[in-house]
């Protein structure tokens, strides 16, 4: 009888190991997910030379994506003509454990220059 109780025991805790566990990999997967939009949001944005059209565009991807994206306006550095040189870029996005019901926002912060 007692080996039939460590036994469902044992097993019970191996499934609540395998699912806390599938739950922590799939947080990790979308913050690295996360992590490479963002960059690729930096490197267009940089690529295109701050232009207005592309970082709005680029604000439509993220809202697609399920993220928000911020560029922050006061901290636009501007060189003598008046173009911008540097740009702080913030993406938002909801880290989630399903199996714990955890659910945090989290942001990524970057400057485009």
């Amino acid at each position: 009888m007692s080996t039939t109780i460590k036994t469902y025991v044992g097993i019970f805790i191996l499934l609540v190991s395998v699912f806390s566990m599938a739950g922590v990999m799939s947080a990790c997967i979308d913050a690295n997910n996360a992590r490479d939009f963002h960059a690729s949001v930096m490197a267009e944005i940089e690529d295109s030379n701050f232009a207005p059209s592309v970082i709005s565009s680029c604000e439509e991807q993220a809202e697609n994506a399920g993220y928000e994206l911020l560029i922050d306006s006061n901290s636009v550095v501007k060189d003598e003509d008046g173009k911008p040189t540097l740009m702080e870029v913030i993406l938002k996005y909801e880290y989630h454990i399903d199996f714990f019901g955890v659910i945090s926002s989290q942001q990524i912060r970057g400057f485009a220059r």
